[in-house]
C-alpha cells in the first residue's frame, strides 16, 4: 500500500502519472518503482496500454482515486482504439489492462500491430502546454491527446506538436520517464505545411479529440449500416446500397490529396479493389484504424460526436410515407394519402424511380432521390389518370370550358385533354352498339387501312389512325398482331469507320499508356482493362479489339500476366525494404508489402526466394546505390 501518490492531472496519460511518482518518490531504481506501484518488478512501462492496473489500484484505493474504469477510459488510449470495435473486443481489452496478459497481445487482437498507421516514434509535447502546466501545477506532464496517432496539432493552442527525446517504445522497458526529465526544447527546424494541408491536419486533430471525449456517448452497434446510409445520402451508393467504388475512390483521393494521405499513412491505389478505402464501406471483416474511420467520416461531412444520430436510419430516396397525391381532380390533392412507393432503377442513370399509386386511380412516377421539399411535388410521368380525373375532365368539358382552360386546371397538356375527350366521345357513341358488331367494324376498318397503305409499317399505320390502333391494342391485341404487316429485316453494313486509321490512333495511345503505367513507382497490374481505362476506351478494346490488329499484337506483347506482375511487385518491395533498413528484408514483410496472397504459384515463390537471396548475398547493393545516386 502506497503512502503517497501525486495528483492526476487533466488529460494526463497514466504513463506520465507513474513517471512523476518515480520522480517524487526519489527512487533511483526503476524496478523499485515497479515494485511499489504494481507489486512486482516484471511489469512493463507502456505508454498506450499499461496493464496489471488492478494490482496498482489496490495500492492506491485508500486515496479515493477515480474508479479504475475511469482511469482506463480517460487516461489510456483504450477509448481511442476501441471506439470502432465490438463490445466483445472492448471487454477483452479492458480485462487485459486490468489483469495483464501476454506482452503485446492487445496490439495484436485490436489490429494495431498489423496496421500501416503507426504510433509516433517519440513522445510528443506542445511548448505552450508545457509553459501553462508549469505555471498552474509546478511541473509539465505528458498529455494523452498529444500522443494520439497522426495528431499533428495541439487542440488547445492550435500549434504544431514537437517530438521529445523519449521514445514511445522505450528500449528500457521498465523505466518511466517524466516530461520534466525529458528534453523539451524547440527543434531547430520547424515543419511548414501549406494552408490546405494545415487545415486538413487540424481537422483530423480536432476529430481525434472529439472521439476520445464523446466515445462514451456514442454507442454504435453496426458501423457498416451507418456507413452504407451515409454513402447513400451523399450520392456514392445507390438505393440498394451498392457503392460506386471507382467514383468514390477518385473523389476521396481528390478531396484529401496524395500529400495528406501519405502524411497520415492512408494513401491507397485508387484502382485496387482491396484498398482500405474500399473495404471500410463494405461489410467489416477486419479492424480498421481509427484514423481511417475519421477520414471517412470527415469526407462524408459527419463528426464523430454526431454519429449516434444515424443509428438505425434507413435510406429512403423519396422520404418517409405517406406521400402526396398529385391528382388535381381529387379532393385530397397535395395531401399525404399514398401509403407506399414502388422503387425501381432507371436503366439510363441507375438512379431510383418511384411509382406512387393513389386509391383515386391516379398513378405517377418520378426519378429520385428527392433533394428538397419541392421535389416531393414533382411529377415525372403520369402512368394512369384514373376515374376521378376522367370524371372531372368530363365535368369541365360540359361546363363550356375550352380544352386549353381544362388543361390548365388539370395541370396537363392540351393534347392529353383532346385525346381523352375523343376517347370518351367514341365510347359514348358506341355504348348501345353490340360488342360483336363493334369488333367486326373495327377489324374491317383496320383491314381497309392496310389496303389503303400497302407499303406502310405498323408504326406508320398507327400514326395514320392512332385511335383505331389503340382500340385494337387494348381490346383485340392477338388479332392485331396476326393482321399487321411484318417488319422486313434489313441487313446494314456499317462502313463509316476507317478501322485501319482507328487502329493506328489507338496504338499510339496504348503505347503511351503502357509506358506511363510501367513507370509508376509502386507497380500496378498492366492488363488490358487497366490500359483501356487509362486511354478511356474500355468498350472499344473489349468488344472491337479484333478489328485493331496492330493494337492487339502490341498488347499481347507488352501486357503482363498475373505472375509477372507479382514478381515485379516482389522486386519493388525488396528494393523499398532494403533501402529503408537492410534488416527489414524478411520474407513475410516482402509478402505483405507486395500484397501477395497466401497461395501463389511456384514460379512466384521461387522468384521471391531468389530476390531475397540476391540482396542477402550483397549482389543488389551496387544497383541500389546507383539508383540512389
Amino acid at each position: 500500500m502506497l503512502s503517497y501518490v501525486p495528483n492526476l492531472y487533466p488529460d494526463e496519460i497514466l504513463y506520465s502519472w507513474f513517471a512523476r511518482y518515480h520522480d517524487h518518490s526519489g527512487n533511483v531504481s526503476s524496478k523499485q518503482t515497479m515494485k511499489e506501484l504494481f507489486g512486482n518488478m516484471s511489469s512493463v512501462a507502456v505508454v498506450d496500454f499499461p496493464n496489471n492496473l488492478e494490482a496498482f489500484y489496490k495500492n492506491i484505493a485508500h486515496f479515493n482515486p477515480p474508479y479504475i474504469n475511469d482511469l482506463i477510459t480517460n487516461h489510456t488510449m483504450y477509448s481511442y482504439y476501441t471506439a470502432f470495435q465490438s463490445e466483445e473486443m472492448k471487454s477483452r481489452a479492458i480485462n487485459y489492462i486490468k489483469t495483464g496478459g501476454k506482452p503485446g497481445a492487445i496490439h495484436m487482437f485490436l489490429g494495431i500491430a498489423a496496421s500501416t498507421i503507426k504510433n509516433w516514434h517519440y513522445l510528443r509535447f506542445c511548448p505552450n502546454c508545457v509553459q501553462q502546466d508549469r505555471e498552474q501545477y509546478g511541473e509539465a506532464y505528458w498529455h494523452m491527446s498529444h500522443q494520439l496517432p497522426k495528431v499533428f496539432y495541439c487542440h488547445l493552442h492550435q500549434e504544431l506538436l514537437h517530438d521529445s527525446t523519449i521514445e514511445f517504445r522505450n528500449p528500457h522497458k521498465h523505466e518511466f520517464i517524466s516530461a520534466e526529465k525529458a528534453e523539451l526544447s524547440m527543434p531547430h527546424l520547424i515543419t511548414v505545411f501549406s494552408p490546405k494541408l494545415e487545415q486538413q491536419l487540424k481537422m483530423l486533430s480536432d476529430e481525434s479529440i472529439n472521439l476520445i471525449r464523446n466515445v462514451e456517448n456514442v454507442r454504435i452497434h453496426d458501423f457498416t449500416r451507418i456507413y452504407k446510409y451515409l454513402m447513400q445520402i451523399s450520392g456514392y451508393a445507390n438505393h440498394f446500397g451498392q457503392v460506386q467504388q471507382q467514383y468514390f475512390a477518385e473523389q476521396f483521393k481528390k478531396y484529401y490529396g496524395e500529400e495528406f494521405l501519405s502524411l497520415v499513412n492512408c494513401n491507397f491505389d485508387e484502382y485496387s479493389d482491396t484498398s482500405w478505402q474500399r473495404n471500410i464501406v463494405r461489410k467489416h471483416r477486419k479492424a480498421f484504424h481509427p484514423v481511417q474511420h475519421l477520414l471517412l467520416l470527415q469526407f462524408l461531412k459527419v463528426s464523430f460526436k454526431d454519429l449516434g444520430n444515424f443509428e438505425g436510419k434507413c435510406y429512403e430516396p423519396f422520404g418517409q410515407a405517406p406521400y402526396y397525391c398529385l391528382n388535381p381532380a381529387a379532393n385530397h390533392y397535395k395531401k399525404r394519402v399514398i401509403s407506399k412507393v414502388a422503387i425501381t432503377t432507371c436503366t439510363d442513370t441507375r438512379k431510383p424511380v418511384g411509382t406512387f399509386s393513389c386509391n383515386c386511380g391516379f398513378v405517377y412516377s418520378r426519378r429520385g432521390p428527392d433533394r428538397d421539399k419541392e421535389d416531393t411535388f414533382k411529377v415525372g410521368r403520369i402512368k394512369s389518370f384514373g376515374p376521378a380525373w376522367q370524371a372531372k375532365l368530363m365535368e369541365l368539358a360540359t361546363s363550356g370550358l375550352s380544352p386549353h382552360q381544362i388543361a390548365q386546371l388539370l395541370k396537363c397538356d392540351y393534347a392529353t385533354v383532346k385525346k381523352y375527350l375523343s376517347i370518351s366521345k367514341e365510347e359514348s357513341s358506341n355504348i348501345n352498339e353490340s360488342p360483336v358488331d363493334l369488333l367486326m367494324q373495327k377489324e374491317a376498318e383496320w383491314i381497309e387501312l392496310i389496303k389503303a397503305y400497302p407499303n406502310f409499317t405498323v408504326t406508320q399505320l398507327r400514326a395514320t389512325s392512332p385511335a383505331l390502333y389503340a382500340w385494337h391494342y387494348h381490346n383485340n391485341c392477338n388479332w392485331l398482331k396476326e393482321n399487321s404487316p411484318r417488319a422486313s429485316i434489313k441487313v446494314t453494313v456499317n462502313e463509316r469507320v476507317d478501322w485501319e486509321k482507328r487502329d493506328l490512333e489507338i496504338l499510339k495511345l496504348v503505347k503511351k499508356a503502357i509506358q506511363k503505367l510501367y513507370a509508376i513507382e509502386k507497380p500496378v497490374y498492366v492488363n488490358k482493362s487497366r490500359v483501356a481505362k487509362e486511354i478511356g476506351q474500355l468498350s472499344l478494346l473489349e468488344k472491337k479489339l479484333d478489328k485493331l490488329p496492330r493494337t492487339k499484337a502490341y498488347l499481347n506483347k507488352h501486357l503482363e500476366t498475373r505472375e509477372q506482375f507479382q514478381i515485379r511487385r516482389i522486386k519493388w518491395a525488396c528494393r523499398k525494404l532494403y533501402t529503408e533498413d537492410e534488416n527489414n528484408l524478411l520474407a513475410w514483410k516482402v509478402r505483405r508489402l507486395a500484397g501477395l496472397k497466401k497461395k501463389v504459384s511456384n514460379v512466384v515463390e521461387v522468384a521471391l526466394e531468389n530476390e531475397i537471396r540476391l540482396y542477402q548475398q550483397g549482389e543488389m547493393q551496387n544497383e541500389i546505390k546507383t539508383m540512389d545516386f
